[in-house]
């Protein structure tokens, strides 16, 4: 009878436990209960001493039917709004290690055949974090990030391995309130189908397709842009904002206005005034970069090493070739894959005449790298790794993908960013 459960209350501080109306039931027991009550107040305190914890219900099963659900901390990266693991050092000629060996491992659960799982961990104070959904039949979901923060939280995940975590305030606030609207979802869904092949469809009508497909790719990409900005400058909590800050893969003016905007809010914060002096260089440094890196400059030689540990120089691919596409992707980057194929199309067609490829990867876990290139079954030169590595910061990479088109006898650009059939119109332009 003494067992019965407490009422909690959930706070952002914590967990409030209320038991005075269960111990004013033992009071009236009679003389045998002041004993019982010290030991009910023992128990409340050190309830009361525990951290909150976030539950969170999964459900996979559009995709999974097993593997492990893996949540993990990034780590620290500068200042760079990129997504980081950890990555061990190894020998030269050591097998690699595995995904999960490489990650700051918060809590993990195994997905049931039915395709759902069950995490509780401790969630002491909201932060940012990650998870992967490894040791799976279907090959891994990774690059995705959400809010840790106490509370009952549910995840569900689409076909196109989209996923929504509802129940938090701070993932309502970060994620979904631009995530979850109407014309995001609109745009995702014209995205999805326009990127989709059409039998029998002609070229003219595939390159028009494609030209819509970029449109609304590019109206996702500001919705999201524009969703943050809004959060990150207006909300009225500077946690809140801080996360908007901390897990914005685009950037643009608006971070530094966000920046600012906090520092006013939290003057004494040290994070936020380091973050601003950063985003203060990055933004003169950056309008310096689009001028040395507009079409007509000069291209930045550099060299990396391939998968099987060949050094390669720019200059030395420059001399064998016509053009040289220099391309900057990663594996948990949606849009880089998805124009793989199309590149492979245009390398097969004009390599004879000229044409190279250079892809270099800002992942920072060589087993992704390695993965997404055997999948892809990349037929260029493949080179890496990193963000900080010495060519994506020669050439400010912040963001992927992006390209340069080289003439290799100038060494000048002649365009970027090319996507699709305007990278096909160049090289017919050049080339033919």
């Amino acid at each position: 009878m003494v067992m019965s459960r407490f009422q909690y209350q959930s706070t952002r501080r914590g967990v409030t436990v209320r038991p005075q109306s269960r111990i004013r039931k033992v009071v009236q027991m009679g003389s045998w209960a002041p004993g019982l009550i010290f030991a009910l107040l023992a128990t409340a305190t050190t309830l009361a001493d525990e951290p909150p914890v976030m539950v969170l219900d999964g459900d996979v099963s559009a995709i999974y039917s097993n593997g492990d659900f893996v949540v993990w901390n990034p780590q620290p990266s500068g200042g760079a709004s990129m997504m980081a693991a950890a990555t061990p050092v190894g020998k030269p000629g050591d097998k690699p290690p595995s995904i999960e060996s490489t990650l700051d491992v918060v809590a993990k659960a195994s997905i049931g055949a039915d395709g759902k799982f069950r995490l509780e961990v401790a969630a002491d104070n909201p932060r940012r974090v990650y998870f992967y959904v490894l040791n799976a039949v279907t090959p891994p979901v990774k690059g995705n990030g959400f809010i840790l923060e106490p509370g009952d939280l549910t995840l569900t995940m689409s076909k196109r391995g989209r996923y929504v975590i509802e129940g938090g305030a701070y993932n309502d606030a970060v994620y979904n309130s631009w995530r979850l609207s109407d014309d995001y979802k609109a745009a995702e869904a014209d995205q999805a189908r326009l990127y989709t092949p059409v039998d029998g469809e002609s070229e003219e009508d595939k390159r028009r397709r494609l030209d819509l497909a970029a449109e609304a790719q590019n109206k996702v990409l500001s919705l999201e842009t524009q969703g943050r900005a809004h959060i990150a400058t207006t909300h009225p909590d500077p946690v809140v904002r801080r996360l908007t800050i901390e897990t914005a893969w685009l950037s643009g003016p608006w971070m530094l206005d966000a920046l600012r905007g906090l520092a006013e809010m939290t003057p004494e914060d040290a994070w936020v005034l380091e973050r601003l002096a950063a985003a203060e260089v990055g933004a003169a440094k950056r309008a310096e970069e689009r001028k040395r890196f507009a079409v007509g400059a000069d291209i930045r030689d550099f060299a990396a090493d391939t998968l099987e540990g060949d050094a390669v120089k720019l200059a030395d691919v420059r001399a064998n070739s016509r053009l040289v596409l220099l391309e900057f992707w990663a594996s948990w980057c949606g849009p880089c894959r998805v124009e793989i194929p199309h590149m492979k199309e245009a390398y097969d067609r004009y390599r004879e005449k000229g044409f190279e490829i250079v892809s270099f990867t800002i992942d920072d876990d060589r087993e992704a790298w390695e993965e997404a290139s055997a999948e892809e079954e990349l037929p260029w030169i493949n080179l890496g790794m990193g963000p900080e590595a010495d060519a994506p910061v020669a050439y400010n990479v912040t963001g992927v993908p992006k390209n340069y088109l080289v003439d290799s006898r100038s060494g000048d650009i002649v365009a970027k960013d090319l996507r699709g059939h305007k990278l096909d119109e160049k090289l017919e332009e050049l080339l033919n």
